[in-house]
């Protein structure tokens, strides 16, 4: 491989990196509108092919639990 070739994967590399990074907030962004619109957590995993536990990491990283959804304070 030559350098020119290893020098534009890199940057080819990065670029996917950064569009990841994007996808994941712009994912965790529709996480928590869907739930803050009354969702439920099942029907989000459903719709976005994630677990329920992942949908609730993604919850509990913004300070929302399942007990806080019980209890009234989000």
């Amino acid at each position: 491989m030559s350098e020119d070739a290893l020098e534009a994967a890199q940057r080819e590399y990065q670029s996917a990196q950064e569009a990841l990074h994007t996808a994941r907030r712009k994912l965790a962004d529709a996480v928590l509108d869907a739930y803050a619109n009354g969702e439920p957590v099942g029907r989000i995993a459903e719709r976005t092919g994630q677990s329920a536990t992942s949908v609730w990491n993604t919850l509990a990283v913004h300070g929302i639990t399942p007990r806080s959804r019980t209890n009234g304070s989000t």
